[in-house]
Protein backbone atom coordinates (compact mmCIF):
# COMPACT_ATOMS: atom_id res chain seq x y z
CA UNK A 1 0.00 0.00 0.00
CA UNK A 2 1.17 3.64 -0.76
CA UNK A 3 0.22 6.65 0.78
CA UNK A 4 -1.50 8.71 -1.74
CA UNK A 5 -1.33 12.61 -2.96
CA UNK A 6 -3.32 14.89 -4.34
CA UNK A 7 -1.95 16.35 -7.64
CA UNK A 8 -3.35 19.51 -9.28
CA UNK A 9 -3.05 18.92 -13.27
CA UNK A 10 -2.79 21.25 -15.90
CA UNK A 11 -2.82 20.77 -19.67
CA UNK A 12 -2.85 23.41 -22.77
CA UNK A 13 -1.14 21.51 -25.15
CA UNK A 14 -3.72 22.09 -28.04
CA UNK A 15 -7.24 23.82 -28.02
CA UNK A 16 -8.76 22.14 -24.95
CA UNK A 17 -8.27 23.87 -21.28
CA UNK A 18 -8.13 21.28 -19.05
CA UNK A 19 -7.88 20.99 -15.00
CA UNK A 20 -7.71 18.12 -12.83
CA UNK A 21 -7.80 16.48 -9.54
CA UNK A 22 -5.97 13.20 -9.14
CA UNK A 23 -5.16 11.13 -6.11
CA UNK A 24 -2.55 8.25 -7.50
CA UNK A 25 -4.70 6.81 -10.62
CA UNK A 26 -7.79 8.25 -9.12
CA UNK A 27 -9.63 11.19 -11.05
CA UNK A 28 -11.49 13.39 -8.47
CA UNK A 29 -12.31 15.35 -10.91
CA UNK A 30 -11.23 16.23 -14.68
CA UNK A 31 -12.64 20.17 -16.16
CA UNK A 32 -12.36 20.06 -19.90
CA UNK A 33 -13.53 23.81 -21.67
CA UNK A 34 -13.38 22.94 -25.44
CA UNK A 35 -12.46 25.29 -28.41
CA UNK A 36 -14.07 23.50 -30.99
CA UNK A 37 -16.59 25.96 -31.75
CA UNK A 38 -14.03 28.48 -31.84
CA UNK A 39 -12.02 26.73 -34.53
CA UNK A 40 -14.30 25.36 -36.45
CA UNK A 41 -14.51 28.22 -39.07
CA UNK A 42 -10.28 27.80 -39.52
CA UNK A 43 -10.61 24.21 -40.53
CA UNK A 44 -8.01 23.76 -37.61
CA UNK A 45 -6.59 24.88 -34.62
CA UNK A 46 -5.87 28.68 -34.64
CA UNK A 47 -3.03 29.12 -32.31
CA UNK A 48 -3.34 32.86 -31.23
CA UNK A 49 -6.81 31.93 -31.07
CA UNK A 50 -6.11 28.56 -28.94
CA UNK A 51 -3.87 30.92 -26.64
CA UNK A 52 -6.48 33.74 -25.92
CA UNK A 53 -8.90 31.10 -24.80
CA UNK A 54 -6.51 29.01 -22.72
CA UNK A 55 -5.69 33.07 -21.00
CA UNK A 56 -9.66 33.14 -20.63
CA UNK A 57 -10.72 29.30 -19.34
CA UNK A 58 -7.70 28.42 -17.07
CA UNK A 59 -9.11 30.16 -14.01
CA UNK A 60 -12.61 29.40 -14.50
CA UNK A 61 -11.53 25.99 -15.11
CA UNK A 62 -9.45 25.75 -11.98
CA UNK A 63 -12.18 27.20 -9.60
CA UNK A 64 -14.55 24.47 -11.08
CA UNK A 65 -12.61 21.66 -10.19
CA UNK A 66 -12.17 22.78 -6.55
CA UNK A 67 -15.64 23.75 -6.02
CA UNK A 68 -16.96 19.80 -7.57
CA UNK A 69 -14.49 18.24 -5.09
CA UNK A 70 -15.05 20.34 -2.61
CA UNK A 71 -11.33 20.77 -2.15
CA UNK A 72 -8.80 23.83 -1.38
CA UNK A 73 -5.76 24.68 -2.66
CA UNK A 74 -4.10 23.63 0.52
CA UNK A 75 -5.32 20.13 0.49
CA UNK A 76 -3.24 19.69 -2.99
CA UNK A 77 -0.09 18.32 -2.63
CA UNK A 78 1.78 18.99 -5.95
CA UNK A 79 1.47 20.72 -9.08
CA UNK A 80 1.79 19.33 -12.62
CA UNK A 81 1.44 20.35 -16.16
CA UNK A 82 2.14 19.69 -19.60
CA UNK A 83 5.71 21.24 -20.88
CA UNK A 84 5.40 19.65 -24.16
CA UNK A 85 4.42 18.27 -27.16
CA UNK A 86 2.23 20.85 -28.12
CA UNK A 87 1.53 24.22 -29.67
CA UNK A 88 4.17 26.61 -28.14
CA UNK A 89 1.89 29.40 -27.96
CA UNK A 90 -0.85 27.16 -26.05
CA UNK A 91 1.72 25.34 -23.87
CA UNK A 92 3.19 29.24 -22.59
CA UNK A 93 -0.65 29.45 -20.63
CA UNK A 94 -0.99 26.69 -18.70
CA UNK A 95 3.19 26.56 -17.58
CA UNK A 96 2.99 29.89 -16.72
CA UNK A 97 -0.19 29.56 -14.68
CA UNK A 98 1.04 26.26 -13.02
CA UNK A 99 4.47 27.69 -12.16
CA UNK A 100 3.23 30.75 -9.96
CA UNK A 101 0.17 28.28 -8.28
CA UNK A 102 3.38 26.17 -7.46
CA UNK A 103 5.66 28.90 -6.36
CA UNK A 104 2.89 30.57 -4.42
CA UNK A 105 1.78 27.54 -2.65
CA UNK A 106 5.83 26.06 -1.90
CA UNK A 107 4.43 23.15 -3.52
CA UNK A 108 6.25 20.39 -5.24
CA UNK A 109 6.44 21.31 -9.47
CA UNK A 110 6.18 18.43 -11.66
CA UNK A 111 7.12 18.87 -15.62
CA UNK A 112 5.04 16.43 -17.61
CA UNK A 113 5.19 14.95 -21.32
CA UNK A 114 1.90 14.96 -22.69
CA UNK A 115 2.39 11.67 -24.97
CA UNK A 116 3.21 10.43 -21.81
CA UNK A 117 0.10 11.40 -20.76
CA UNK A 118 -1.71 9.56 -23.29
CA UNK A 119 0.56 6.30 -22.79
CA UNK A 120 -0.54 6.47 -19.20
CA UNK A 121 -4.58 7.21 -19.47
CA UNK A 122 -5.26 3.61 -20.14
CA UNK A 123 -4.91 2.94 -16.24
CA UNK A 124 -6.72 6.19 -14.89
CA UNK A 125 -9.73 5.15 -12.74
CA UNK A 126 -12.97 6.24 -11.89
CA UNK A 127 -13.77 7.41 -8.29
CA UNK A 128 -15.95 4.75 -6.78
CA UNK A 129 -16.96 4.30 -3.57
CA UNK A 130 -14.13 1.34 -2.32
CA UNK A 131 -11.93 4.65 -4.10
CA UNK A 132 -13.03 7.19 -1.41
CA UNK A 133 -13.18 5.03 1.28
CA UNK A 134 -9.12 4.37 0.37
CA UNK A 135 -8.45 7.84 -0.38
CA UNK A 136 -10.13 8.98 3.71
CA UNK A 137 -7.23 6.62 5.16
CA UNK A 138 -4.73 7.73 2.45
CA UNK A 139 -3.97 4.53 1.26
CA UNK A 140 -4.52 2.31 -1.97
CA UNK A 141 -4.05 -0.89 -3.62
CA UNK A 142 -2.49 -0.87 -7.52
CA UNK A 143 -2.95 -3.52 -9.37
CA UNK A 144 0.48 -4.69 -10.80
CA UNK A 145 1.10 -3.89 -14.50
CA UNK A 146 3.34 -6.38 -16.48
CA UNK A 147 6.15 -4.82 -18.41
CA UNK A 148 6.93 -4.20 -20.97
CA UNK A 149 4.13 -2.74 -22.33
CA UNK A 150 3.51 -1.41 -25.93
CA UNK A 151 2.06 1.73 -25.91
CA UNK A 152 -0.37 3.12 -28.82
CA UNK A 153 -0.73 6.91 -29.09
CA UNK A 154 -3.15 7.70 -32.14
CA UNK A 155 -4.43 10.92 -32.24
CA UNK A 156 -4.41 13.99 -35.03
CA UNK A 157 -1.40 15.23 -33.93
CA UNK A 158 0.53 12.25 -33.47
CA UNK A 159 0.84 7.55 -34.13
CA UNK A 160 3.51 6.57 -32.32
CA UNK A 161 4.15 2.76 -30.91
CA UNK A 162 5.89 2.99 -27.89
CA UNK A 163 8.26 0.11 -25.57
CA UNK A 164 6.80 0.87 -21.96
CA UNK A 165 9.39 -0.54 -20.08
CA UNK A 166 8.56 0.20 -16.47
CA UNK A 167 7.10 3.98 -15.65
CA UNK A 168 9.70 6.60 -16.82
CA UNK A 169 10.92 4.50 -19.42
CA UNK A 170 10.24 4.50 -22.47
CA UNK A 171 11.13 3.99 -26.23
CA UNK A 172 10.05 4.98 -29.52
CA UNK A 173 9.98 2.18 -31.93
CA UNK A 174 7.52 3.62 -34.28
CA UNK A 175 6.02 6.80 -35.63
CA UNK A 176 4.18 8.51 -38.41
CA UNK A 177 6.91 10.27 -41.03
CA UNK A 178 4.35 12.68 -41.98
CA UNK A 179 1.08 12.85 -40.75
CA UNK A 180 -0.83 11.65 -37.82
CA UNK A 181 -3.45 9.10 -38.37
CA UNK A 182 -6.43 11.18 -36.57
CA UNK A 183 -5.02 14.12 -39.15
CA UNK A 184 -5.77 11.89 -42.03
CA UNK A 185 -8.85 10.75 -41.34
CA UNK A 186 -10.03 14.48 -40.48
CA UNK A 187 -8.16 15.43 -43.96
CA UNK A 188 -10.60 13.11 -45.59
CA UNK A 189 -13.50 13.84 -43.98
CA UNK A 190 -13.47 17.57 -44.70
CA UNK A 191 -12.66 16.28 -48.30
CA UNK A 192 -16.09 14.75 -48.13
CA UNK A 193 -17.61 17.44 -46.94
CA UNK A 194 -18.09 16.69 -43.25
CA UNK A 195 -16.73 19.59 -41.38
CA UNK A 196 -14.20 20.16 -38.40
CA UNK A 197 -13.23 18.17 -36.84
CA UNK A 198 -14.66 15.19 -39.01
CA UNK A 199 -12.68 11.64 -37.42
CA UNK A 200 -16.16 11.14 -35.05
CA UNK A 201 -18.02 11.82 -38.37
CA UNK A 202 -16.51 9.56 -40.53
CA UNK A 203 -16.69 6.53 -37.43
CA UNK A 204 -20.47 7.06 -36.99
CA UNK A 205 -20.42 6.66 -41.24
CA UNK A 206 -18.46 3.99 -41.32
CA UNK A 207 -20.88 1.83 -39.20
CA UNK A 208 -23.41 2.05 -42.55
CA UNK A 209 -20.60 1.69 -45.59
CA UNK A 210 -18.71 -1.34 -46.85
CA UNK A 211 -14.91 -1.34 -45.61
CA UNK A 212 -13.98 -3.39 -48.58
CA UNK A 213 -15.94 -0.89 -51.58
CA UNK A 214 -12.69 0.84 -52.62
CA UNK A 215 -9.61 -0.52 -51.56
CA UNK A 216 -6.97 2.29 -49.96
CA UNK A 217 -2.91 1.79 -50.63
CA UNK A 218 -1.17 -0.52 -48.00
CA UNK A 219 1.80 2.32 -47.24
CA UNK A 220 5.89 1.06 -46.26
CA UNK A 221 5.31 -2.64 -46.55
CA UNK A 222 9.19 -2.87 -47.87
CA UNK A 223 10.32 -1.34 -45.06
CA UNK A 224 12.03 -3.00 -42.18
CA UNK A 225 10.97 -0.81 -39.18
CA UNK A 226 8.05 0.23 -37.21
CA UNK A 227 7.04 3.31 -38.82
CA UNK A 228 3.88 4.91 -40.50
CA UNK A 229 2.74 6.58 -43.40
CA UNK A 230 -0.34 8.39 -44.03
CA UNK A 231 0.24 10.93 -46.38
CA UNK A 232 -0.53 8.79 -49.46
CA UNK A 233 -3.75 7.72 -48.31
CA UNK A 234 -5.13 11.62 -48.19
CA UNK A 235 -3.88 11.86 -51.84
CA UNK A 236 -5.51 8.29 -52.89
CA UNK A 237 -9.00 9.55 -50.98
CA UNK A 238 -8.93 13.08 -53.50
CA UNK A 239 -8.15 11.46 -56.14
CA UNK A 240 -10.53 8.62 -55.93
CA UNK A 241 -13.34 11.20 -54.76
CA UNK A 242 -12.69 13.66 -58.14
CA UNK A 243 -12.54 10.24 -60.01
CA UNK A 244 -16.19 9.53 -58.13
CA UNK A 245 -17.95 13.08 -58.62
CA UNK A 246 -16.94 13.49 -62.08
CA UNK A 247 -18.19 10.22 -62.96
CA UNK A 248 -21.75 11.24 -61.08
CA UNK A 249 -21.53 14.56 -63.03
CA UNK A 250 -21.40 12.46 -66.49
CA UNK A 251 -24.27 10.81 -65.40
CA UNK A 252 -26.31 13.76 -64.48
CA UNK A 253 -25.71 13.75 -61.11
CA UNK A 254 -24.52 16.32 -58.09
CA UNK A 255 -21.84 15.85 -55.87
CA UNK A 256 -21.57 12.25 -53.87
CA UNK A 257 -24.86 10.29 -52.44
CA UNK A 258 -25.18 9.53 -48.77
CA UNK A 259 -23.94 5.70 -49.46
CA UNK A 260 -20.96 7.00 -51.36
CA UNK A 261 -19.88 9.18 -48.42
CA UNK A 262 -20.66 6.07 -46.40
CA UNK A 263 -18.63 3.55 -48.05
CA UNK A 264 -15.59 6.27 -48.58
CA UNK A 265 -15.29 6.26 -44.72
CA UNK A 266 -15.88 3.17 -44.19
CA UNK A 267 -13.31 2.20 -46.70
CA UNK A 268 -10.75 5.52 -45.17
CA UNK A 269 -10.90 4.24 -41.53
CA UNK A 270 -10.19 0.34 -42.64
CA UNK A 271 -7.55 2.10 -44.44
CA UNK A 272 -5.98 3.64 -41.79
CA UNK A 273 -5.95 0.77 -39.25
CA UNK A 274 -4.97 -1.53 -41.54
CA UNK A 275 -1.19 0.29 -42.07
CA UNK A 276 -1.70 0.65 -37.98
CA UNK A 277 -2.62 -3.13 -37.61
CA UNK A 278 0.48 -4.07 -40.16
CA UNK A 279 2.80 -2.70 -38.19
CA UNK A 280 1.60 -3.73 -34.83
CA UNK A 281 2.12 -7.90 -36.20
CA UNK A 282 5.79 -6.66 -36.86
CA UNK A 283 6.29 -5.58 -33.78
CA UNK A 284 4.46 -8.20 -31.81
CA UNK A 285 6.20 -10.67 -33.97
CA UNK A 286 9.68 -9.16 -32.65
CA UNK A 287 9.10 -7.72 -29.18
CA UNK A 288 8.35 -9.56 -25.96
CA UNK A 289 5.38 -7.45 -25.05
CA UNK A 290 3.38 -8.41 -22.37
CA UNK A 291 0.25 -5.66 -22.45
CA UNK A 292 -1.10 -3.24 -25.22
CA UNK A 293 -2.23 0.03 -23.92
CA UNK A 294 -4.37 2.29 -26.20
CA UNK A 295 -4.47 6.48 -25.96
CA UNK A 296 -5.11 9.11 -27.93
CA UNK A 297 -7.79 10.95 -29.56
CA UNK A 298 -8.63 8.34 -32.28
CA UNK A 299 -8.41 5.86 -29.23
CA UNK A 300 -12.52 6.41 -28.91
CA UNK A 301 -13.11 5.08 -31.83
CA UNK A 302 -14.70 1.53 -30.83
CA UNK A 303 -13.36 -0.37 -34.80
CA UNK A 304 -9.93 0.66 -33.18
CA UNK A 305 -10.43 -0.91 -30.13
CA UNK A 306 -11.88 -4.08 -30.89
CA UNK A 307 -9.45 -4.74 -33.62
CA UNK A 308 -6.89 -4.48 -30.95
CA UNK A 309 -8.89 -6.36 -28.03
CA UNK A 310 -8.70 -9.21 -30.74
CA UNK A 311 -4.93 -8.93 -31.52
CA UNK A 312 -4.42 -9.16 -28.30
CA UNK A 313 -6.83 -11.76 -27.19
CA UNK A 314 -4.62 -13.33 -30.00
CA UNK A 315 -1.22 -13.62 -28.76
CA UNK A 316 -2.60 -14.06 -25.09
CA UNK A 317 -1.84 -10.08 -24.01
CA UNK A 318 -3.85 -7.54 -21.53
CA UNK A 319 -5.48 -4.98 -23.74
CA UNK A 320 -6.11 -1.25 -21.85
CA UNK A 321 -8.26 1.73 -22.97
CA UNK A 322 -9.21 4.61 -21.51
CA UNK A 323 -12.59 4.13 -19.50
CA UNK A 324 -13.85 7.35 -21.32
CA UNK A 325 -13.68 9.27 -24.38
CA UNK A 326 -12.66 12.31 -22.32
CA UNK A 327 -9.47 10.55 -21.40
CA UNK A 328 -9.14 10.03 -24.83
CA UNK A 329 -8.84 13.36 -26.31
CA UNK A 330 -6.10 16.25 -24.42
CA UNK A 331 -7.04 15.81 -20.30
CA UNK A 332 -5.14 17.07 -17.43
CA UNK A 333 -6.69 13.74 -15.48
CA UNK A 334 -3.99 12.11 -17.58
CA UNK A 335 -1.42 14.02 -16.64
CA UNK A 336 -2.30 14.13 -13.23
CA UNK A 337 -1.65 10.09 -13.41
CA UNK A 338 1.64 10.87 -14.72
CA UNK A 339 2.86 13.53 -12.19
CA UNK A 340 1.93 10.80 -9.22
CA UNK A 341 4.11 8.14 -11.13
CA UNK A 342 6.50 11.06 -11.07
CA UNK A 343 6.30 12.07 -7.72
CA UNK A 344 6.92 8.47 -6.34
CA UNK A 345 10.43 8.12 -8.07
CA UNK A 346 10.78 12.00 -6.75
CA UNK A 347 10.99 13.67 -9.82
CA UNK A 348 9.79 16.68 -8.61
CA UNK A 349 11.28 20.50 -9.11
CA UNK A 350 11.42 22.50 -5.78
CA UNK A 351 12.24 25.98 -5.16
CA UNK A 352 10.99 29.34 -7.12
CA UNK A 353 14.51 29.70 -9.48
CA UNK A 354 14.26 25.95 -10.15
CA UNK A 355 10.52 26.23 -11.25
CA UNK A 356 10.91 29.87 -12.97
CA UNK A 357 14.15 28.17 -15.35
CA UNK A 358 11.69 25.75 -16.21
CA UNK A 359 10.31 26.35 -19.82
CA UNK A 360 7.68 24.74 -22.86
CA UNK A 361 9.23 22.16 -24.89
CA UNK A 362 6.79 21.70 -28.40
CA UNK A 363 8.75 19.08 -29.85
CA UNK A 364 9.47 17.15 -26.84
CA UNK A 365 9.59 13.53 -27.61
CA UNK A 366 8.53 10.62 -24.74
CA UNK A 367 11.92 9.40 -23.36
CA UNK A 368 14.05 11.97 -23.47
CA UNK A 369 15.38 14.04 -20.71
CA UNK A 370 13.36 17.52 -20.09
CA UNK A 371 15.83 20.35 -21.37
Amino acid sequence: MNEVKTILAFDTSCDDTSVSLVRGETILVNVIASQVELHKKFGGVFPTVAKQAHLENIEPSLLLALKRTGLTLEDVDAVAVTVGPGLAPSLEIGLTFAKNLAKKLKKPFIAVNHIEGHLLSPLAKRQTRKIIEAKASKKTHQKKVKFPVLGLVISGGHSDFVLIKNFGEYVRLGFTIDDAAGECLDKIGRMIGLGYPAGPVIEEFAKLGDAKKYEFPLPMTESRDYNLSFSGMKTFARNLISKIEQEAQEQGKIGLDKQTIYDLCASAQYGVFRHIMHKLDKILAKENIKEIWLGGGVAANQTLRKLLRFKANQHGLVFKAPYSKKLCADNAAMIGVVAAKKLERGEVIIGPRAIAKVDRQPRWHVGEELK
